[in-house]
């Protein structure tokens, strides 16, 4: 049986797509004659709150099966507010992420890194040096371009420099770069100096998501049957474009049929806030955070789900994965997105894209498929088809294990 060190700041009971997805790959590598030990965050994301079962301890090792151990390891927890707060965040993982591993010293064939944040493969590239293992580096966003201009970084400045540094440094080091989208991929080659590259895209889990009949019994307020539900699933971090939504929400005041439901949270949720509080939108309700069971149940109950991406360029290269949510639960999609966004939304028939950074096309766009119920429901036509096709997370999960054997 092969040995994986798999590291993963998030890992479940958090949520946001990087755990899912962590969790969805870990297992199944479990399952296909790989013995996985995963090391992770104690659970804080994304509130930043640790839960009272695991304070005050610096390591919690649980035992999932024979093949698959969980390894949580103490961070830095945070509401992660500002930039500082994020990189004392994100480098106290990769420090006690270390430090737990050279005390427990294993022979692995693979240490795989998934990131963000990068700073974990900093850790993995020294393990795989140290234990004579292959070292994988997952690159899920491209970094540090995903975070220029945030909290007004420029391309010029120290940080931003050392980041690219140490980007191209890690991507030299690794024996296979795993990125998640072709267009993620062609920006990496190109930094990456001949390391090889294998696309392992984002998916979904399709005996979780797909269209529930019954979807008051999995949500948590009361449907008025009589409003037309907007919704918005997912992190509120930077890269979702939540000014415009809700810029987008206040136009549509006038239609006192619609209803917009934000479902999410995060410890930038304050951005949010700020935003309701400025524009007073009187149609949104924002129900918080819910459990990963539950999302199903609230995209099923929407009758259009949005997917607003901030008009960054670094973006352009990114699918996000409550994309492959929505289309699984056969709900119309109005994307808001430039790049590998907007081509998977042509591609599956299912999504609506206009111009992202506008609220009046959003609005625009909400108000026109309102009206339109014929296309509404042909943009449902063949969306889990598209989704179980070509983004079933089981199927990639196959894909990777095939390809790590391969490679040790």
């Amino acid at each position: 049986m092969k040995q994986i060190l798999y590291l993963s700041q998030y890992y479940p009971p958090e949520i946001g797509a990087g755990a899912v997805r962590s969790e969805a790959i870990t297992r199944f590598l479990s399952g296909d004659d790989w013995n996985v030990d995963v090391v992770c965050e104690i659970p804080n994301y994304p509130t930043g709150n640790i839960p009272n079962n695991f304070k005050d301890k610096w390591a919690y090792t649980e035992k999932i099966s024979d093949t698959l151990t969980i390894n949580r390891v103490w961070v830095k927890a945070n509401q992660r507010r500002n930039f500082w707060q994020q990189i004392t965040f994100f480098l106290s993982f990769m420090i006690s992420s270390l430090l737990f591993c050279l005390m427990h010293p294993k022979k692995y064939d693979v240490v795989y890194v998934t990131s963000p944040p990068i700073f974990a493969g900093i850790t993995g590239c020294i393990l795989s040096r140290l234990f004579g293992s292959k070292f994988v580096f997952e690159i899920r966003d491209i970094w540090p371009d995903s975070v220029v201009n945030e909290e007004a970084l420029e391309n010029n400045t120290l940080f931003v420099k050392i980041g690219n540094y140490l980007e191209r440094w890690l991507y030299r080091k690794a024996d296979l770069l795993i990125p998640v989208t072709p267009a993620s991929e062609k920006i990496i080659e190109k930094r990456a100096s001949g390391t090889s590259t294998v696309v392992i895209p984002n998916g979904v889990d399709l005996n979780l998501f797909h269209k529930k009949t019954d979807v008051q019994s999995g949500v948590d307020e009361p449907i008025n049957p009589n409003k037309f539900r907007v919704g918005y699933v997912g992190s509120l971090g930077f890269i979702h474009d939540l000014n415009t939504l809700i810029r987008a929400a206040k136009m549509c005041e006038t239609n006192p049929d619609i209803e917009f439901i934000i479902v999410g949270d995060s410890g930038r949720n304050n951005r949010l806030q700020y935003l309701l509080d400025e524009y007073q939108p009187a149609n949104v309700q924002w129900v918080g955070l819910k459990e990963h069971r539950q999302i199903p149940y609230y995209i099923s109950s929407f009758d259009i789900a949005v997917n607003p991406v901030n008009n960054r360029f670094a973006l352009e290269s990114i699918v996000t994965v409550k994309f492959y949510e929505y289309l699984a639960c056969e709900v119309p999609v109005i994307t808001s997105a430039k790049g590998a966004l907007r081509v998977i939304g042509e591609e599956s028939g299912a999504a609506v894209t206009v111009a992202p950074g506008d609220a009046d096309l959003l609005a625009e766009a909400i108000l026109k498929l309102k009206a339109d119920d014929q296309k509404r429901r042909a943009l449902t036509t063949n969306s889990f088809q598209f989704v179980k096709e070509r983004f079933d997370r089981h199927k990639h999960a196959a894909d990777l294990s095939a390809l790590l054997k391969n490679l040790v």
